[in-house]
């Protein structure tokens, strides 16, 4: 019904009377053929089936509209379809923005979660020289979008030697997550402060950016966390432990009404033909048994005319961490606590890339990628993954 809604709220907007908007349309579209192949039989990565030729899995398409209201104000929907959902269409973008002064604007409604330097234009293939943005690093947040409020800004430094971009949003996200083996359940990240800032020049930009937030998780500790740490629990109540010691025990490994940190940093160079690129993220709920992620990418690429080849290596760990169970001192729930850690940091790995991506059309380029690395997963392992696609915008 949500859906249907604002996708009613769309196609009022598109159908005003000429007199009240101008309406600009554009899009972007990824038509992709992927393999995958693990020694393991198991996909590392939830959008592909493995062994399988699939036209599916990395394709997809949106569609924006722009109304110009006149005075600086602009209407914007994103109507967005992708193969993992077989191509349903979502209004994935709903917002209204003001022009307040010629470096500062205003949006508001339901806009792109900026969690890293890329996420805003992740699914935009055609803006970068990768078939799909390094894995390590930019993941499926099930909370890409949030509906909120942000404020963009730029400067101009040094007799506009240097450029200086800001971003800030407030705002909050409900709905389902995926919890392997689990199903799916409710979360909510409530009050979401973010703040990004680039620094960029002719040639170079440096980056960084934060967001906090708190969650909203009963439903996860209630399918998830609680039910994985009941048997340690039991076991530790036969032992002499005390309802103080696991009420302590329960609170240390729960999310709701933690603090979620997702932070970021990195730069990147285009200099004489040359490309460099790194980024680093990290990110966890404070205070519980999720320890902070650390991820990592960096690429190479070279320009040949319409070319560009690219070499990239990428990383995802979850470093054991056992800081949230300092106040926990019975032996058998100090050990739940560790067990259940290393349970959920289960999805480390590594990866190596090569890409080339062909300029055929002002509009359009052709990407061929081979990428291969190794799970730590037994029922991955090592594996492959080989795609040949085309990105456009329109």
């Amino acid at each position: 019904m949500k859906k249907l809604q604002l996708c009613t709220v769309g196609l009022s907007l598109l159908y005003m009377p000429q007199s009240f908007a101008d309406i600009t349309f554009n899009g972007f579209a990824s038509i992709r053929a992927s393999q995958i192949n693990s020694d393991g039989g198991s996909v590392p990565f939830g959008n592909f089936q493995d062994g399988e030729i699939s036209f599916k899995d990395e394709s997809l398409f949106a569609l924006q509209a722009s109304a110009d209201l006149s005075e600086g104000l602009t209407a914007t929907i994103q109507f967005y379809a992708d193969g993992l959902n077989d191509f349903d269409v979502e209004a994935r973008w709903a917002y209204i923005n003001y022009q307040l002064a010629d470096n500062h604007s205003i949006s508001v409604g339901k806009l792109a979660n900026p969690t890293f330097h890329q996420s805003e234009y992740q699914k935009v293939g055609y803006a970068h020289n990768f078939s799909r943005l390094p894995k390590a690093v930019y993941e499926e947040f099930p909370f890409s979008t949030v509906e909120g409020i942000a404020l963009n800004s730029q400067f101009e430094l040094a007799d506009g030697d240097y450029t200086l971009d800001t971003k800030l949003l407030y705002g909050s996200w409900n709905g389902d997550i995926s919890l392997g083996g689990i199903g799916t359940t409710e979360l909510g990240i409530k009050d979401i402060l973010s703040v990004n800032v680039t620094l960029s020049g002719d040639w170079w930009k440096v980056f960084t950016g934060a967001f906090t937030t708190e969650m909203k998780a009963e439903s996860v500790d209630a399918n998830f966390y609680i039910p994985a740490i009941q048997p340690g629990i039991q076991a530790a109540l036969s032992l002499g432990a005390t309802q103080s010691d696991v009420t302590k025990f329960t609170d240390a490994v729960i999310w709701n009404k933690k603090d979620g940190l997702y932070w970021f940093t990195g730069f990147g160079l285009d200099y004489d033909d040359w490309l460099l690129d790194f980024e680093y993220t990290n990110y966890g709920v404070k205070d519980s048994v999720d320890a902070a992620n650390k991820n990592w990418y960096l690429a190479l690429g070279r320009r040949f005319d319409s070319y560009v080849i690219t070499i990239h290596a990428e990383e995802s760990e979850q470093p054991a961490d056992y800081g949230f169970l300092n106040g926990v001192n019975h032996p058998v729930l100090q050990a739940t606590g560790k067990g259940l850690q290393q349970a959920i940091s289960e999805s480390e790995f590594d990866g190596y890339g090569l890409s080339l991506r062909y300029d055929f059309h002002p509009s359009a380029a052709l990407k061929v990628d081979y990428f291969t690395g190794e799970h730590q997963l037994t029922n991955i392992g090592d594996y492959q993954i080989m795609s040949i696609g085309v990105d456009l915008v329109f």
